[in-house]
């Protein structure tokens, strides 16, 4: 329960990290809901696969399921109730994407290509790289 727990406040960060893009701009906005929509789905299943892992009932697994779906919607609510500085906002808007750019760097990357290359692989870092380049043209 404790790691679910971690994953619904991980849930609440993207929310506020969505609402703080959407204080920047629209296209900002739209690019960072985008990222955190798509990225929300596997916390989601993350968060379920964790909670009944661990032999949880699954009314607690479903519970824990719904409070990180609506995290991110509670996240970027908080940001209605103030405005960050400029400053702190692109830098927890860096650190937000850094992060992110170091976990697919570091640990998601690598692993794909590790003990079984296909093309496959490579197509779908192709595929990766090509929507990012989607993403940042719509945050223009």
């Amino acid at each position: 329960m404790t790691a679910a727990a971690a994953m619904v406040g991980h849930s609440l960060m993207d929310g506020v990290a969505l609402g703080a893009a959407f204080q920047v701009g629209g296209g900002m906005g739209a690019a960072v809901a985008l990222a955190v929509i798509t990225h929300d789905f596997a916390d989601g299943f993350n968060t379920y696969t964790i909670t009944s892992l661990y032999g949880n009932a699954r009314r607690k697994a479903l519970t824990m399921l719904y409070a990180d779906a609506a995290a991110p919607v509670v996240g970027a609510a908080t940001t209605l109730l103030f405005t960050l500085p400029e400053e702190l906002l692109g830098c927890y808007l860096g650190f937000f994407g850094g992060a992110l750019l170091y976990l697919a760097a570091a640990e998601i990357l690598p692993e794909a290509h590790h003990d079984h290359p296909a093309r496959s692989t490579l197509l779908f870092t192709v595929a990766g790289v090509c929507f990012i380049w989607l993403v940042v043209g719509i945050a223009d």
